[in-house]
């Protein structure tokens, strides 16, 4: 019996070395041969277009945060924005109405219930010829590059490559039960992990195409189409720190955060208030909302252990943007 019970434990272990053997020998392939195909590509797909960088989000009952979400990104050098209301029951219409008219915002509809891939996939048939570079952004998330002063600035190195992951700097409650509708969410939430999430969002080279919008891994880290003479290969993101990431795998400098030269903060919760108000609702992505679980709350929130205000470098900026200052 016993035998039995470390023959079992020894094949789970087994099991676990070899499929961490492989990701590592798969990534250090991908990290040795597609830099190489990557220079023998075109260079035609790097054509300009009307817009350098958009970004494209669906939302569902936003309002309150669109107007800051999208003049922020403007400061860091967005030019357009592609946003797929989700049967949204506020008054978004009156905060990206004056966007609208300056040719900063197009509108889509989208009532279809856990559509957000398909919204993706439509902003791609549909759009993806405007603009030279896309990300598929949610409202709670907030490009921050740490030097450079613009998007375009910082993808200098690294317009070389179809698609850039960028990692999320996570940030809590700071301690909040009430959301202060008063107050910019970049800075009343300064309370962030310690070091970078595995998980990001992507800058993508829209001259390319993208794999699949099949499942959710276009949200995070879609894969793209490269033509070599009569090959086919499929390339997935190269992360902020220059190394291919087939598995999802962070390849980088995962708790040196000084060697990061950018991050998303993803304000993941907000106040308790808003969480517990999004744990009540449907998802855009998810049939069954993760945020009903506690533990999912808490797994989170535990992790909070610093301050985090690199996003300030930004504040000011903002607040003369949106007339806080007299």
């Amino acid at each position: 019996f016993y035998l039995l019970i470390i023959r079992y434990i020894m094949i789970i272990l087994m099991k676990r070395i070899l499929k961490k053997l492989y990701n590592f020998f798969v990534t250090c392939f991908y990290n040795l041969v597609f830099p190489f195909v990557l220079q023998l590509v075109n260079s035609n797909v790097f054509r300009t277009k009307k817009y350098t960088i958009s970004l494209c989000a669906i939302f569902k009952d936003e309002a309150p945060f669109l107007k800051e979400w999208i003049e922020f990104h403007k400061i860091v050098g967005v030019e357009h924005f592609y946003l797929y209301n989700n049967d949204s029951s506020d008054d978004f219409r009156e905060v990206i109405q004056p966007y609208i008219e300056l040719g900063i915002v197009t509108i889509i509809e989208w009532p279809y219930p856990q559509a957000q891939m398909k919204a993706y996939k439509h902003f791609y048939e549909n759009f993806r010829d405007e603009t030279s570079w896309v990300s598929f952004l949610d409202i709670d998330e907030f490009f921050c590059p740490k030097y450079a002063d613009t998007l375009e600035e910082w993808l200098e190195s690294y317009k070389k490559y179809p698609v850039v992951l960028i990692y999320w700097m996570m940030f809590g409650t700071s301690g909040k039960l009430q959301h202060d509708y008063d107050s910019l969410v970049i800075e009343q939430y300064n309370i962030s992990w310690d070091y970078l999430y595995h998980v990001g969002k992507c800058l993508i080279n829209t001259n390319y195409d993208i794999v699949s919008f099949d499942n959710a891994a276009v949200h995070h880290s879609p894969w793209v189409k490269v033509t070599l003479g009569p090959i086919n290969f499929k390339i997935p993101p190269v992360n902020q720190f220059g190394y291919f990431v087939p598995k999802d795998l962070f390849w980088g400098p995962t708790k040196e955060l000084e060697k990061s030269t950018i991050q998303i903060n993803h304000y993941w919760s907000k106040a308790w208030n808003i969480y517990d108000n999004k744990r009540k609702k449907s998802d855009v992505f998810f049939k069954e909302n993760p945020k009903k679980k506690l533990d999912y709350f808490y797994f989170h929130e535990r992790e909070n252990r610093t301050s985090n205000r690199m996003i300030y470098r930004f504040l000011m900026k903002l607040k003369l943007s949106l007339n806080e200052i007299d």
